[in-house]
């Protein structure tokens, strides 16, 4: 099993070291930590080498998403950490490869006609929802227990639940959602959270089969934890878009929050 941290600046380091530091404390297993950055050496590397577990992949996000999840099994183990101003890598990774394998459909991220209602929802003008259950500032690094650390009461709240009620919320509105796909990051080990690769590779092959099936689909796709997350909806509809230009992660600007 492996530790994918995306970046390897002060938060890939950070995680770097909880992870190097929860496996010697005996509070979680890994095979190996992979640094994916595009420096030759990256902060994270400075004081790691192949004896700790630790390996870095020079190489864009993107490219690393396309190299890594073309033939992944649905069984794999890995799990991606990223940092909290990533962008919306999984989504990114959706379109391209639905404009690699069917470029005949077009791929568009819509607004949303509608909001979840809870106490932090803001659209942005690119389609990005940025929502949370908390409007406090919460305590840094923390894990989305049971009890709020703010609140001193029972955290009766969920993104994903909350994500499968907006889903019929936008279908009142007139959005009606053919597949949810919500990658979950939660907490690992302290300071560090992440979702599963294969959670991301599953979502693409139901993805494609969807739009091969029927190309007028719209999709919901979300990275969350428990109280965070950045949502979008993804269309798509038959014939190419001949004027927008092909997304790459970069151009969809999503923060992931995680705990």
């Amino acid at each position: 099993m492996r530790f994918i941290i995306l970046g390897g600046g002060c938060y890939g380091s950070f995680y770097t070291q909880q992870l190097l530091r929860a496996r010697a404390a005996g509070a979680v297993v890994f095979d190996e930590i992979v640094v994916v950055d595009h420096n030759e050496r990256p902060p994270a590397m400075a004081d790691q080498d192949v004896e700790h577990g630790v390996t870095h992949v020079r190489a864009e996000w993107d490219d690393f998403f396309d190299h890594s999840l073309r033939d992944l099994p649905t069984s794999s183990p890995d799990e991606f950490v990223p940092s909290p101003f990533n962008p919306h890598l999984g989504l990114a990774w959706l379109q391209r490869r639905l404009n690699r394998e069917l470029p005949d459909i077009q791929t568009t991220l819509e607004p949303f006609r509608d909001l979840p209602g809870i106490p932090f929802q803001e659209q942005r003008d690119h389609g990005t929802l940025l929502l949370s259950h908390a409007d406090w500032i919460c305590p840094v690094h923390c894990i989305e227990p049971e009890i709020c650390p703010k609140t001193r009461s029972l955290r009766d709240w969920d993104m994903d639940v909350t994500a499968h009620r907006f889903a019929s919320r936008l279908a009142e509105a007139g959005q009606a959602i053919d597949q949810i796909h919500m990658f979950h990051c939660h907490h690992r080990v302290y300071g560090v959270g992440a979702y599963p690769v294969a959670g991301i590779a599953a979502a693409g092959r139901d993805v494609l089969e969807a739009v091969q099936s029927n190309p007028n689909q719209r999709f919901l796709i979300g990275t969350i934890s428990r109280c965070h997350g950045a949502m979008h909806l993804l269309v798509t509809r038959a014939g190419t878009d001949s004027v927008s230009p092909r997304p790459r992660g970069h151009s969809i600007p999503s923060p992931v929050l995680i705990p």
